[in-house]
C-alpha cells in the first residue's frame, strides 16, 4: 500500500466517526486493502457469547461482504460455538491476532464453528483486533479470508498501524452519540413546552423551532418566519419592533416582551424574548443566542389528568373538572359538557379544593399552572388558517 492510499484509509476512518453513515463504506474499502471475504465490526459479550453483528446507520457495529442470513444465523446461534472467541477474550484492547494463534489447525477443521459456518461462506483465516472494552463487552473488528490467502507479516503490521486510528475513531463516534443523545433528550422536552419557542443565532436566524411554534408559523397568523429564517409579523412595524427586541437581546443582552396582533384572532400572541448570552466562537457554528417565547391564549394546556391522581389523590371525575378549569371553562360550562348538574360540579370542585389544599378556584389554577404547566403537552388541537 503506497502513502496515498494509506491516507485515503485514515481519512475513511475518521469521516466514519463523526458522520456514521459511512462506516459500511469504509469496511468495503477495509475489505479491499485486505482482499477480505467478509468484515465485521461487531459487539461481543464475552460472558454470554453473544454477538451483534449488525445496527442502524447511527452505529459503527456493521458487517460487509457477508449474507444477512448468515449474520443472523451468526448472532443467534454460531456465535457461542466460535472457538476463537475464548482463546481471545484476554486481548488487550488496541492488540490485534490472528486465528492461527487461537486455535490449533488440526482441531479447528473438525470443529462445528468452521464446518458448518466459516466453510460454506469460504472462510478460514481471520485477521481480529479487540477496539473498545468495557467489562465483559468489546467492540471487536474482523477481516476473513479463505484457506488459501494466510496474512502476511507486511499486513498484520499494517492492521496493527491502522487498529490505534479505529479506536479513536470508536470512541469518537461514542462521544458524538452520546451528545446527540443528550441533545435529542433537549429537543424532546422543548417539544413538550406548551408554548412556541425559537431559538435565534447571534444573526437574527431561527436555528430551532418547537413543535408548538411550528404550529403557530404553518397557521401564518401572527408569526411566521421568512425563508432566510428571520422572524416577521403580520404588519411592517411589528416586525421591525420584534426584529429590534432580538438584536437588543443579542447584542445588549436585554430582554422584553410585545404582543404580535392577529387577522384570525381578537387576542394576540405574546412575543417574550429572552437574551442567552452565548458568544459564540469563529468556526464552531450557530449556537442559540436568543429565545423567543410565543404565547397563544386561545390554544388550552393539555394536562394529563393521570397527574393530578396520582400527586393529590383526585378522582377521576375531580381531576377531569380540574383540567377543565385551567383549561379556562367555567363551572357551568363544564356541566353543560359533561351532562351533569351544577350542583354535581360544585361538589366535586369542593372536593378538588379540600385535596388540593386550596381555598378558591383561583388559587387551584395557580398551582396547576405553577406546579404543571410546564409538563402540559401541547394540546392535540389542530391549527388551520380561516
Amino acid at each position: 500500500m503506497n502513502k496515498s492510499q494509506y491516507d485515503s484509509l485514515i481519512e475513511a476512518i475518521y469521516d466514519a466517526a463523526v458522520m456514521p453513515e459511512l462506516w459500511s463504506i469504509f469496511l468495503e474499502q477495509l475489505s479491499d486493502t485486505f482482499k477480505s471475504r467478509g468484515t465485521a465490526l461487531h459487539l461481543v459479550d464475552f460472558a454470554s457469547l453473544n454477538s451483534t453483528c449488525r445496527s442502524d446507520e447511527s452505529s459503527f457495529i456493521q458487517t460487509v461482504r457477508t449474507d444477512p442470513e448468515t449474520v443472523v444465523s451468526y448472532e443467534r446461534y454460531y456465535s457461542k460455538v466460535n472457538v476463537w472467541l475464548e482463546n481471545s477474550k484476554n486481548l488487550p484492547e488496541g492488540e490485534l491476532t490472528t486465528s492461527d494463534r487461537l486455535f490449533p489447525v488440526q482441531e479447528f477443521v473438525k470443529t462445528e464453528w468452521y464446518n458448518d459456518w466459516l466453510k460454506p461462506q469460504d472462510y478460514f483465516h481471520a485477521m481480529i483486533g479487540h477496539l473498545l472494552k468495557q467489562d465483559t463487552l468489546t467492540v471487536r473488528l474482523s477481516i476473513f479470508r479463505s484457506k488459501q490467502q494466510p496474512f502476511s507479516a507486511d499486513e498484520t503490521a499494517l492492521f496493527a498501524r491502522l487498529v490505534p486510528h479505529l479506536r479513536r475513531s470508536c470512541m469518537i463516534h461514542k462521544k458524538f452519540s452520546e451528545v446527540k443523545s443528550v441533545l435529542n433528550t433537549d429537543t424532546e422536552l422543548l417539544n413538550r413546552l406548551p408554548v412556541g419557542l425559537v431559538l435565534f443565532d447571534k444573526c437574527g436566524q431561527a436555528v430551532f423551532v418547537n413543535h408548538r411554534a411550528e404550529s403557530l408559523i404553518r397557521c401564518s397568523d401572527g408569526f411566521r418566519l421568512n425563508t432566510s429564517g428571520r422572524c416577521q409579523a403580520d404588519n411592517a412595524n411589528e416586525t421591525r419592533a420584534l426584529r429590534q427586541l432580538i438584536s437588543n437581546a443579542i447584542e445588549l443582552g436585554h430582554g422584553n416582551a410585545m404582543n404580535l396582533h392577529r387577522g384570525n384572532s381578537s387576542r394576540p400572541l405574546s412575543a417574550i424574548v429572552v437574551s442567552l448570552q452565548n458568544q459564540p466562537l469563529p468556526f464552531i457554528g450557530s449556537v442559540p443566542s436568543v429565545a423567543l417565547f410565543l404565547c397563544d391564549p386561545d390554544l388550552p394546556l393539555n394536562l394529563d389528568d393521570s397527574l393530578l391522581t396520582q400527586c393529590y389523590g383526585l378522582s377521576p371525575a375531580e381531576a377531569k373538572l380540574a383540567v377543565a378549569l385551567l383549561r379556562g371553562q367555567t363551572v357551568s360550562d363544564y356541566a353543560q359538557t359533561r351532562g351533569i348538574s351544577n350542583n354535581t360540579v360544585k361538589t366535586q370542585l369542593k372536593q378538588v379544593l379540600e385535596k388540593t389544599q386550596t381555598h378558591r378556584q383561583s388559587e387551584l389554577i395557580q398551582l396547576l399552572t405553577t406546579g404543571f404547566g410546564m409538563l402540559a403537552a401541547p394540546a392535540k388541537t389542530v391549527i388551520t388558517k380561516i
